[in-house]
């Protein structure tokens, strides 16, 4: 995919910092957020049970579209970030702020701009990355831990699936997989007889062994990883897993 300079160099540093605070997350890059869908998640960071996606604006990007993507990345994953240039930030004081106070950096849009905005500073990496402040507090400072662990919507989550695995995934849990069942059905299925969590962590378990265009190696679980491995590794991945 043909990137502009600006992109490419936002994208390099929302990787670079995903590594360092996820280093157990595959990366993924341009993640579609339905299996039938063009909507898509710019990068994507999954570990075995969450997925945080990021949309990056560059300085040539505008926000007109960011609601939408926010609304539909949102029911999909399990935290948000905007990347954004800091040509799309402007200064914010409170009423009651005193003289000596210096104004916060929001990002000039409706979601994320104004007294409401403050709380959302943890879903906003403005680039270049400003230098400390120290007016960050620990609520507005994304958690990978502590920030993932509200669920998503489980059929959204689910729709990010090819209809092969959702089949493998309704296998695992018993559920009916026949060959030509469409993937409604199988989504419905799944959303009322598995668990947030089992749903999660299928979603995620697909997601980090499907092969990409542009991502990090293909990660499988062990199981897996014996199931899909030649018949003459069966016996080296059977030793790795004892």
């Amino acid at each position: 995919m043909t990137r502009s300079s600006d992109e490419r160099e936002i994208r390099d540093y929302v990787v670079d910092r995903l590594r360092r605070i996820m280093p157990n997350a595959r990366i993924v890059h341009e993640l579609n957020v339905a299996g039938q869908g063009t909507n898509r998640i710019d990068v994507a960071a999954i570990t075995p049970t969450a997925i945080v996606g990021v949309e990056i604006k560059s300085k040539k990007d505008t926000l007109k579209r960011l609601e939408e993507q926010w609304a539909a990345f949102s029911k999909c994953c399990h935290f948000v970030i905007v990347a954004a240039h800091e040509k799309h930030f402007k200064p914010y004081s409170d009423r009651w702020y005193g003289t000596h106070e210096p104004p916060l950096s929001l990002l000039d849009h409706p979601l994320f701009f104004g007294a409401s905005g403050k709380v959302k500073q943890r879903h906003i990496w403005p680039y270049p990355e400003p230098e400390p402040t120290g007016r960050l507090r620990p609520w507005n400072v994304f958690d990978p831990l502590q920030n993932t662990l509200l669920q998503p919507r489980a059929y959204n989550m689910l729709d990010m699936l090819w209809a092969d695995e959702l089949r493998r995934e309704c296998e695992r849990h018993r559920i009916d997989a026949r060959q030509r069942r469409p993937r409604h059905d199988m989504i419905q299925d799944m959303v009322w007889l598995m668990t947030g969590k089992e749903i999660a962590h299928a979603v995620c378990r697909q997601l980090r062994a499907r092969r990409f265009a542009e991502a990090d190696p293909p990660v499988l679980e062990m199981a897996d990883a014996v199931s899909v491995a030649p018949s003459g590794q069966m016996e080296m991945c059977m030793g790795v897993a004892g």
